[in-house]
């Protein structure tokens, strides 16, 4: 079949599917996944644990997310005061992914100019708001 002729979709599930493996086999030698990783770089980015919820719906529910929390914070990644913070530990393991997942994004942007990322993340939120 024709690349143009090939429905968004397709496209939008083959980039999520290659970046998603990518992204847990990076991560894996840390045992977590790409999930657990968003919590905790949402952690360090400082948001509180309600806006870390929304945020994340799309990847998974609420309560799939307190969980994810929980087994961080037991494995001694997160600190669950009224504010989720990364404990040492935590710090030490997102810096490390942090490198290797900068490495993976430097690469899937390779010879994308950033008007062309611009339009294609402008493009992808007008279908949002047409499918609302």
């Amino acid at each position: 079949m024709d690349k143009m002729k090939l429905p968004i979709g397709y496209y939008l599930k083959k980039t999520d599917n290659l970046l998603t493996e990518r992204i847990n086999k990076i991560h894996s030698d840390f045992g977590l996944t790409r999930t657990e990783w968003q919590i905790m770089n949402s952690i360090h980015e400082g948001v509180d644990k309600n806006t870390l919820l929304t945020q994340l719906l799309e990847f998974a529910s609420i309560e799939q997310l307190n969980e994810l929390i929980t087994e961080l914070s037991k494995r001694s990644f997160v600190e669950e005061t009224p504010l989720l913070k990364l404990t040492d530990r935590g710090e030490e393991i997102f810096k490390s992914c942090l490198q290797k997942q900068t490495e993976l994004r430097q690469k899937s942007m390779q010879n994308i100019t950033e008007q062309e990322y611009i339009q294609l993340i402008t493009t992808l939120e007008k279908i949002i708001d047409n499918l609302k």
